[in-house]
């Protein structure tokens, strides 16, 4: 697949900032086009917009609680999770929603299954046309 090798470098200061501020957060950086997510102090992880396939919600229904999350299948890479908990997660789904149709019924679109693990493709990029074989024999 062709996709865009080397996407906007975002600023260090900007990277720095969001990494000691907003721990548990995630956003989109439209300029750079790259979904954000910092879960902890220490740790970032920065995903172009155009590499992720797939995107799946899943929810968690224990006794105590349910969990909504969204899962991002990102080409090459391993996937990211954000839960409907991460700060910013609402602003993050508004701020997709044009990328991403679809995804904006995240809270609808699963089942609640008593303390099973249920999840549903919320939105999934065509595949490219695959070339056609020429089946014609040359004289």
């Amino acid at each position: 697949m062709d996709h865009e090798d080397s996407p906007a470098k975002r600023p260090l200061f900007t990277r720095l900032r969001e990494r000691l501020v907003s721990p548990g957060a995630a956003h989109v950086d439209s300029e750079a086009g790259m979904i954000v997510a910092t879960p902890g102090v220490f740790r970032m992880r920065e995903v172009p917009l155009a590499r992720v396939f797939r995107v799946e919600a899943g929810n968690r229904d224990t006794d105590a609680w349910d969990s909504v999350f969204l899962f991002f299948h990102v080409d090459g890479e391993e996937t990211l999770v954000l839960s409907e908990h991460d700060k910013g997660f609402v602003e993050l789904v508004d701020d997709l929603q044009a990328t991403f149709p679809g995804i904006e019924g995240w809270e609808s679109a699963v089942p609640s299954v008593k303390f099973q693990l249920t999840s549903v493709d919320l939105w999934r990029r065509d595949a490219p046309d695959a070339p056609v074989a020429d089946t014609a024999e040359a004289p």
